[in-house]
């Protein structure tokens, strides 16, 4: 049988238990091959997940759906020559109040910054502002999807939800400390008690599914399993029939106090550092150091981790290039100028290549890299998903005021 004669199904797949390599090259084979993959975004989905899993997880999540997963394995791929290309650095906003947290974490390509009337939005795909203005200062974090918003203050958790049975609870409002929003799952802590919220259901009722016996540092939710990081070096692992596990982290127990941050993809990948300690663990690779450039900032981004330091520098450390007992070595992606550096990093995949979000104390730098310059960015005409949360947002602000 011609392979032309197959059905859709059975080509593809075939082309699932390819590579991207393949697959890149099967895609200009002819028109109707072309077609098939470009109509099939699955396909690259299955490419992302098998060569490079964590990094395309978090970026697709950072890009929403503004990048096809044909994009972020594209953007994923080109990381490894990164030094490359050209990059640019360029002030993006200034502030009037010094801080340290202006920017909120990137989620479904929207960058939040918190400034003196409150925090504005703005559109990674475009860079522009976008029309809601959340009225309230104290607001830490946002995360939003086709379904959600969720917007955390100093302890209230505002929960806003599209539904179209008129009999559903459409928002609520818990007391937290922080947030976790996986699909149409909402977790979240406060104090030590862990919360599991179901939006899928008609009422928005918080089930409490653990009492941890530790203060929580971070809380990540993968495969079907929630990680609690607590400040002593313990990972509480809860699965979704609420049996639990306890794990060390392996590190030194002298050097658990000096430990600050912690970033995380699951109890097996994640980064643990503070001014001069770093600790790296990913399914591959295993790092530890103390003798360390001073962080100011740090974004875990799986296979590779950005640095800020003191002198303005963004450092790129790839993990698969380190050795054990060897001296790290680090590539220079980009210097902030005049004096400044970074305090936060964020990452945003577009079209065109990826955009680092750096935040000073006064300024978002953004460093610009361009994979594919050609790419054309989307017009400014919102897409449905975020219609939807502008006016989830829009009914939060009402609320806010009103308070």
């Amino acid at each position: 049988m011609d392979i032309n004669s197959l059905p859709v199904e059975a080509f593809l797949e075939i082309l699932t238990n390819t590579d991207g390599l393949t697959l890149g090259k099967c895609r200009r084979v002819c028109k109707k091959w072309r077609d098939i993959i470009d109509g099939t975004d699955v396909l690259w989905q299955a490419m992302c997940r098998k060569e490079c899993k964590y990094p395309a997880r978090i970026a697709k999540k950072k890009a929403g759906n503004e990048c096809k997963w044909y994009h972020i394995y594209k953007n994923m791929k080109n990381w490894a020559k990164v030094t490359s290309f050209e990059r640019k650095v360029r002030e993006f906003y200034k502030f009037s109040l010094h801080d340290k947290n202006h920017a909120l974490e990137i989620d479904s390509n929207i960058l939040p910054l918190r400034d003196t009337n409150g925090v504005v939005l703005y559109d990674m795909n475009t860079l522009k502002y976008i029309p809601v203005t959340v009225p309230e200062r104290k607001c830490s974090k946002i995360a939003n999807n086709n379904n959600v918003t969720v917007i955390m203050l100093k302890t209230d958790l505002f929960v806003q939800r599209t539904v179209d049975n008129g009999t559903f609870m459409t928002e609520v409002v818990f007391k937290a400390d922080n947030f976790l929003l996986h699909g149409d799952i909402l977790f979240f802590y406060n104090n030590r008690d862990v919360y599991k919220c179901d939006l899928i259901y008609q009422n928005l009722l918080a089930d409490l599914i653990l009492h941890c016996d530790f203060d929580i540092k971070e809380i990540q939710y993968n495969d079907g399993v929630l990680h609690i990081f607590t400040d002593c070096g313990q990972i509480v692992n809860v699965t979704n029939d609420k049996k639990v596990s306890v794990q060390p982290i392996k590190i030194p127990k002298e050097w658990i106090k000096q430990i600050k941050y912690v970033s995380a993809i699951n109890d097996r990948n994640f980064v643990c550092y503070s001014r001069n300690l770093f600790k790296i663990e990913t399914d591959n690779y295993e790092h530890l150091y103390l003798d360390f450039p001073p962080i100011t900032a740090l974004f875990f981004y799986g296979d590779i981790t950005l640095i800020g330091t003191k002198d303005g520098e963004i450092l790129l450390y790839r993990l698969a290039d380190q050795k054990r007992a060897v001296k790290p070595k680090f590539e220079v992606l980009g210097t902030l100028p005049d004096g400044k550096f970074a305090v936060q990093l964020d990452v945003c995949e577009r079209k065109t290549g990826p955009v680092i979000v750096a935040s000073t104390f006064f300024e978002i730098m953004l460093l610009e890299i361009n994979f594919f310059p050609h790419e054309k960015e989307t017009k400014s005409s919102y897409p449905m998903n975020k219609l939807l949360m502008y006016k989830r947002l829009l009914k939060l602000r009402e609320r806010l005021q009103h308070q």
